[in-house]
Order: structure tokens, then C-alpha cells, then sequence
């Protein structure tokens, strides 16, 4: 019976141990998952800045809770109903400065600096925005879970 007993507590003590490594080395971003999530933040970058609801709906989860820099929040059917593609997006950009992704397994947190730059009526302007996102692998692709963006001041 002892034996049975140590036997069963050294598989547990394995099977531990390697859950444990399991998940050490997804606490840190693979390579094809971080180049997966740097170009879909690339995606979005661009979609957000053209105001194409067909990619946002794709990027988006069903799910998504976002925040705006005011502190007000919104959902994917709000987020997607806004989008309005205008005369002004076409001369507008929103490049990412620097992307940081942090994957653990099925969730990835991912902060992107960008900076967007356009014209609004007769006034051009500049601005950086510092974001967190959230994406989960849901039916074997990342999609946005939740969004929070605040404003660099300067």
C-alpha cells in the first residue's frame, strides 16, 4: 500500500512539474504566436484608421469591451455601428511605435504605443496613444477581447 502511495504521489509530483514548465514557457511569447498578434495589431492599426468595419468585425470578438481614453466604454456592435469611413480617414495614418506581446497559452496582453497623425476639417494634428490589449484564441484565432486606450500627454 505504501508503495502504491509513492508511486502515485512521485506521477503526481511529475505531472506537476511539467504543467508547471508548460506553463513557464507560455507565460512567454512564442514566435509564431508574437509575430501572429504583432501583424493583427497591424491589421487593426490599419483597419481603425480607414474605419473598415468588415476587418474590425473579423479582429473583434463578440465579446470586446472597450475603453475609450475618456473613460467611457463601448461594445463590438457600438464599435462596428460607428464606423464611417470618411474623406478625412483617406489622409489620415496610425502607426504602431512599439508593440509588446506577452502570450500565456490562450491569452495574449499585448500594449502598443502608435501614433496618429491626419488632418480634422482645416486642423492637422499628431497624437499618441498608449494601448492594452486583450487577445484570446477563440475557434483557433485571436480576436480582441477587450481594448483600453489612454492619450500621452506631453
Amino acid at each position: 500500500m505504501k508503495q502504491v502511495l509513492l508511486i502515485v504521489m512521485l506521477a503526481m509530483l511529475a505531472v506537476s512539474s511539467t504543467s508547471a514548465q508548460t506553463q513557464k514557457k507560455d507565460a512567454h511569447p512564442t514566435g509564431s504566436n508574437e509575430s501572429q498578434l504583432i501583424e493583427l495589431e497591424r491589421q487593426l492599426s490599419d483597419a481603425l484608421v480607414k474605419q473598415d468595419a468588415v476587418t474590425l468585425d473579423r479582429l473583434w470578438s463578440r465579446d470586446l469591451v472597450f475603453t475609450f481614453p475618456s473613460g467611457t466604454m463601448s461594445d463590438k456592435s457600438k464599435r462596428i455601428a460607428a464606423q464611417k469611413p470618411s474623406e478625412a480617414s483617406a489622409d489620415s495614418t496610425n502607426i504602431n511605435d512599439l508593440v509588446k506581446v506577452h502570450v500565456y497559452g490562450k491569452t495574449a496582453v499585448v500594449t502598443v504605443l502608435s501614433t496618429w497623425k491626419g488632418k480634422a476639417e482645416t486642423q492637422e494634428y499628431s497624437e499618441q496613444y498608449q494601448a492594452t490589449h486583450v487577445w484570446a484564441k477563440q475557434q483557433g484565432r485571436w480576436q480582441l477581447v477587450a481594448a483600453h486606450v489612454s492619450q500621452v500627454k506631453k
